[in-house]
């Protein structure tokens, strides 16, 4: 496997293209807010100027110089609002191994900005740790494709500088850590959602778990080779497949209405029907699969390590 060369820039394309996201890069709609900042993309407010030692940031003259170079609104005021970021990578481990390429690359940003703003750029690397947290994300490195799991400390600040050229800014400090892996697929490329019915309606309810098990076994049979009947080979007579789903007791329709016919007995005059049919639908990357199902075993623990029930659930394919 081609091993990936993983820079300062390279991280910090990175880092940007996800806060370029729409989910992330939101229009400020609190009316909090100063009126001029509102109904603005956040981004834009921030007006953060990112670098690395390549790089150096351009003060307020020669910036207003090089919009009115390229045709674009050169007003000053925006200049003296603009912030700046450096990143610099602090260490980088690799794995081990000559197939495989698994990077970890430690960095740091260190943020000047205006100290009425850090309370937007908080909340901006708040929603970048929200919709990254546990996902592989494709990037491109050079040539080869990868996936990174980024995983993003909190933010500090470590001084306060009265009399710069651009007001009152804040020294802000940011670690990060980027793990490079091959493309795979991951636990975030699965889903597992249950048809549950609420009066006339029918919906699906997706099932928070944290393990799955989809074992297909098959029933074979010895039979000899027609040209050697000396030697055998096996065919297979049946296939059963079984789904095992390991989750934790969440409020949630389906694991409640699961819980409650796993606990009705006899005795309390409330029954259940073992064959009641129970309809997975199963997403794996872009497939989708719809499987008629029955619980073969439902298993329900509560320990005092956790304090709250953790599930053991198989399901087999219903017959008709």
């Amino acid at each position: 496997m081609k091993k990936i060369k993983v820079s300062a820039d390279t991280v910090l394309a990175i880092l940007k293209g996800i806060m370029d996201d729409e989910d992330i890069n939101y229009t400020i709609t609190d009316q909090s807010a100063p009126k001029e900042w509102q109904d603005r993309k956040i981004q834009e407010v921030l007006n953060v100027k990112y670098y690395t030692f390549q790089h150096k940031p351009y003060d307020t003259e020669r910036l207003v110089v090089k919009l009115m170079e390229q045709g674009e609104d050169a007003d000053s005021l925006y200049a003296l609002q603009r912030a700046f970021c450096i990143l610099s990578l602090n260490s980088t481990e690799r794995v081990y191994s000559k197939e495989n390429d698994i990077v970890t690359v430690s960095a740091s940003l260190e943020y000047w900005i205006q100290t009425e703003k850090v309370k937007f750029l908080e909340d901006l690397l708040e929603d970048v740790t929200i919709e990254s947290t546990g996902v592989r994300i494709p990037v491109r490195v050079g040539s080869e494709d990868r996936q990174v799991l980024l995983v993003i400390g909190k933010i500090t600040s470590s001084e306060i500088e009265e009399t710069t050229e651009f007001g009152e800014m804040s020294v802000c400090n940011l670690d990060i850590d980027m793990i490079f892996y091959p493309p795979a697929t991951t636990i975030a490329d699965y889903k597992v959602e249950f048809e549950v019915q609420d009066g006339n309606e029918k919906r699906w309810v997706v099932l928070p778990f944290s393990s799955i098990s989809v074992s297909n076994s098959m029933t074979q049979k010895a039979v000899p080779l027609i040209a050697n009947a000396g030697d055998i080979g096996n065919i297979n007579l049946s296939k059963v497949k079984t789904i095992a789903l390991g989750f934790d007791g969440y409020k949630n329709e389906f694991i409640d209405k699961l819980s409650k016919n796993s606990l009705i007995s006899e005795e309390s005059g409330q029954s259940t029907d073992n064959n009641e049919m129970i309809l997975l639908k199963l997403s794996r990357g872009e497939y989708e699969f719809l499987i008629q199902c029955i619980v073969k075993e439902h298993t329900i623990t509560v320990s005092e390590d956790s304090g709250t029930e953790s599930h053991s659930l198989i399901l087999v394919k219903r017959g008709l």
